[in-house]
């Protein structure tokens, strides 16, 4: 198996060779289509709902093959279906961890029937029931005012002993609403393609900071695999971080050779 490459195949084919390879994900980061009629250069999001939940139920099951055992799956749904597939996921024998919320405040509707879509969630399971990778600290964000931090601010602690909260230096912890705008309007322009379902550099680099695994040094060191790699976005995030001295080995795969092809040349323009 090469790494650092985006395989252009069906995951329904390629990823049970990866089984048969003995090949383990410590991270699944993926975007499957959610079957919403949109144009990826095939019929894979126009399914019936019965073909739809079979085939999502087989990649479920082979995702959960593919992890390590400390290993977690991240999975982009809509809606629409997403309880089914976390349904899906207990069924593997996956742990819940957390149902997040990638929210965007641009975001848009076709209709005046409905209210206007600004979120999409996405699922963490992870394989063991007690072991997995959260690196709490490598994603915290600004504290949204200082005014409550002029003041002391007591919590009893497990022993019921009354202590003085201390605001953390690196900023607070991160909730499970990630907010990142959509890539619409000219201030996206150069990261966007054509893809219709590409997602923003700064939500998939911020995912893998929080869920890669790490080294004694400190260094993302990792397998990350994203079976519906789409225009490549994972794959430019994970590049971008190896320049930086961190170490992870990461595998796309995707159907379509038109988006394959966007996707070299994004992580070949890194290389200027």
């Amino acid at each position: 198996m090469q790494y650092n490459t985006v395989i252009n195949g069906d995951c329904d084919r390629i990823m049970p060779e990866m089984i048969e390879e003995g090949i383990k994900a410590d991270l699944i980061l993926t975007d499957p289509p959610y079957n919403l009629n949109k144009d990826f250069g095939n019929d894979s999001d126009k399914l019936e709902l019965s073909d739809f939940l079979k085939v999502t139920k087989s990649r479920v099951n082979l995702c959960k093959q593919l992890l390590e055992s400390n290993g977690s799956l991240l999975w982009f749904g809509i809606h629409h279906y997403i309880g089914f597939i976390q349904t899906m996921m207990y069924e593997a024998g996956l742990y819940y961890r957390r149902m997040n919320i990638w929210y965007y405040e641009n975001g848009f509707s076709r209709t005046s029937k409905a209210p206007l879509a600004q979120y999409e969630p996405f699922l963490w399971f992870s394989k063991s029931k007690t072991k997995w990778t959260y690196n709490v600290d490598d994603v915290r964000i600004p504290y949204k005012s200082e005014e409550r931090l002029k003041n002391p601010v007591y919590y009893k602690n497990a022993k019921g002993e009354r202590k003085v909260w201390k605001p953390n230096p690196l900023g607070a912890m991160r909730g499970d609403i990630w907010a990142f705008p959509t890539l619409a309007g000219k201030a996206f322009a150069k990261e966007k393609t054509a893809h219709p379902a590409q997602k923003p550099e700064a939500l998939i680099m911020e995912l893998i900071k929080a869920y890669c695994p790490k080294n004694t040094d400190g260094k993302y060191d990792a397998m990350i695999l994203d079976p519906f790699c789409g225009s490549g976005t994972l794959g430019v995030c994970c590049e971008k971080l190896n320049r930086q001295g961190h170490n992870i080995r990461w595998v796309g795969i995707e159907l379509e050779k038109r988006w394959c092809d966007i996707a070299d040349q994004r992580i070949r323009g890194l290389e200027g």
